[in-house]
């Protein structure tokens, strides 16, 4: 008995130091992700972050799960019904000196006005606006909700795959947007980030909301390079946190995927 007792005792400690250990290596690949969505729950209401910061969302009105560009996605109806997921304040999604956002966007109309992809409204946004452009919008401790405004010069097409990624650098007032990896307009800004209480949105903005899909979300604290941003759209987020733990163990993140849902 006492010894049935301690193999069970043993054995309780090396589940616990494999699962501290697996969590560990998924959280330390990147420390400036404050959010990262793969969509790959594929059902509820909930939305699951596998950063660190663990931001959940939850799904308003009809979202939907569906395919989205890599595995599962989101679906959002437009102004009719007024979809979108909300993601209650945190410290983490007060950005205030750097920020990247990325995401896969499918429309299937464009939006009626602008930023209806990610919205912490009046502090940051990027997402589809209404004159079939991309556009990232801050308020800046130099530049007001207007001002610090980056446009897009590529059309935006319908009914196909689009990535689009926004940074901003408040040390060198640097604000640049991308389209399928590809540079697509930049800014000198300048100031920090002002953050406020506000919820962060997917799939709308202060009144617009989205008609199409979202897949792959991620937002950093930092201004990734636009090799990083490319390197993200190209293997997905599973192929970019793929892991191999300190004990040199190769675990990748098809059996670590069972293990966080």
């Amino acid at each position: 008995m006492k010894v049935n007792l301690l193999r069970f005792g043993i054995l309780m400690i090396c589940v616990v130091s494999m699962a501290l250990i697996l969590t560990q290596s998924i959280y330390a690949q990147d420390a400036n992700t404050v959010l990262l969505y793969t969509f790959e729950t594929g059902d509820g209401d909930v939305v699951k972050d596998l950063s660190e910061y663990e931001n959940h969302g939850t799904l308003m009105a009809s979202t939907k799960w569906d395919n989205g560009k890599l595995g599962s996605g989101l679906v959002f109806g437009g102004n009719g019904p007024k979809d979108f997921v909300d993601i209650p304040d945190s410290e983490s999604l007060d950005l205030v000196t750097q920020l990247t956002i990325e995401m896969w966007v499918y429309l299937n109309a464009h939006s009626s006005a602008g930023g209806t992809g990610v919205t912490k409204e009046s502090s940051y946004k990027i997402g589809p606006r209404s004159n079939q452009r991309s556009i990232l919008r801050m308020t800046t401790t130099t530049s007001d909700w207007v001002s610090a405004t980056v446009i897009g010069e590529k059309p935006l097409p319908l009914n196909t795959w689009i990535h689009i990624a926004g940074t901003y650098d408040a040390n060198s007032g640097d604000a640049k947007l991308y389209l399928d990896g590809e540079l697509d307009n930049e800014r000198n800004i300048g100031g920090d980030i002002v953050p406020n209480d506000r919820s962060v949105w997917l799939g709308r903005g202060s009144n617009p909301y989205l008609d199409g899909y979202i897949d792959e979300v991620r937002i950093s604290n930092v201004a990734r390079s636009q090799k990083k941003i490319q390197h993200l759209m190209n293997a997905g987020i599973e192929g970019v946190l793929s892991v191999s733990p300190n004990d040199k163990l190769a675990t990748s993140w098809g059996k670590l995927k069972g293990k966080l849902y």
